[in-house]
């Protein structure tokens, strides 16, 4: 039930929902390997590395979400490095803004989800 309400909570966070109603970014989830249109370029997830703290676990430090993004747009293609927390010197126009997260002690039975936002 658990996993159930964080996985909800997760699609409805990842969907841009606003309950003031303000103007969101375009967001787009994808898992290993899967490309979807945001705004007007073409993304595809490259590769993940995910050395963030499971849920229900107690950790030193947080640890980070680093994704490779393959941008293509208008005729130039890019491959971006990005992470979660975002760094202060990301200037690429998409940001990860969430991504699935695994509880400690359990299999991972799901593949990785990243959340991509335009800003």
């Amino acid at each position: 039930m658990t996993r159930f309400l964080s996985r909800l909570l997760f699609v409805l966070a990842a969907s841009g929902a606003s309950a003031l109603g303000a103007a969101q970014a375009a967001t787009v989830s994808l898992t290993l390997g899967q490309t979807a249109t945001l705004g007007s370029a073409s993304v595809t997830l490259l590769r993940a590395q995910d050395s963030r703290c499971p849920i229900n676990a107690r950790c030193v430090r947080a640890g980070e979400l680093k994704v490779s993004v393959l941008s293509v747009q208008g005729g130039r293609t890019r491959l971006l490095h990005l992470q979660l927390p975002a760094s202060s010197n990301d200037t690429s126009g998409l940001r990860v803004v969430g991504a699935t997260r695994p509880l400690a002690g359990q299999p991972t039975r799901e593949p990785l989800t990243v959340t991509l936002s335009g800003r």
